[in-house]
């Protein structure tokens, strides 16, 4: 019984639930301290429809000072990963332009940035489930914040 406990744990434990929002922090050693997707709250599997914005937001401590950091987007379906495309989404890498909360750049080692955008789920999008990765690099191409979940494109 003691057994299959710690087997529910260690499988709970892979993914973090902050703000409601099941996700995974990228391997590398940034510290992301809350990802958030609106709409997901409690949900290990996100379900989001193509043509619909949902806001994403992330919590971080900053690793390094910069005064540039951008945004990207990897979606891993079917074994393949790939870029998905930021300039058709609605918003621009520049990452800076989405801080939010008092956040600016340039940012700073050891202080706590709040990032917010709007994700358009594109049209051409195939209906499949994905695991995405959402990243914001520092000028150096450093990894400041980055996190993973799974969606589900209908």
């Amino acid at each position: 019984m003691m057994k299959c406990v710690l087997i529910a744990c260690l499988a709970l434990a892979s993914f973090t639930c902050v703000s409601g929002t099941f996700w995974r922090p990228c391997p590398g050693g940034s510290k992301t301290l809350d990802f958030d997707v609106e709409g997901c709250a409690g949900q290990r599997l996100c379900t989001v429809r193509r043509g619909e914005t949902r806001s994403l937001s992330m919590r971080f401590r900053a690793t390094s000072d910069s005064s540039t950091l951008t945004a990207a987007v990897f979606g891993k379906s079917r074994g393949m990963s790939s870029p998905m495309p930021l300039a058709s989404n609605s918003f621009e890498s520049n990452a800076c332009n989405n801080l939010v909360d008092g956040s600016e750049c340039p940012i700073v080692r050891n202080q706590v940035y709040n990032y917010r955008m709007p994700l358009l789920i594109e049209q051409f999008f195939p209906p499949t489930t994905y695991m995405i990765q959402f990243s914001l690099k520092d000028g150096s191409s450093r990894v400041q914040s980055c996190g993973r979940m799974v969606i589900r494109v209908v």
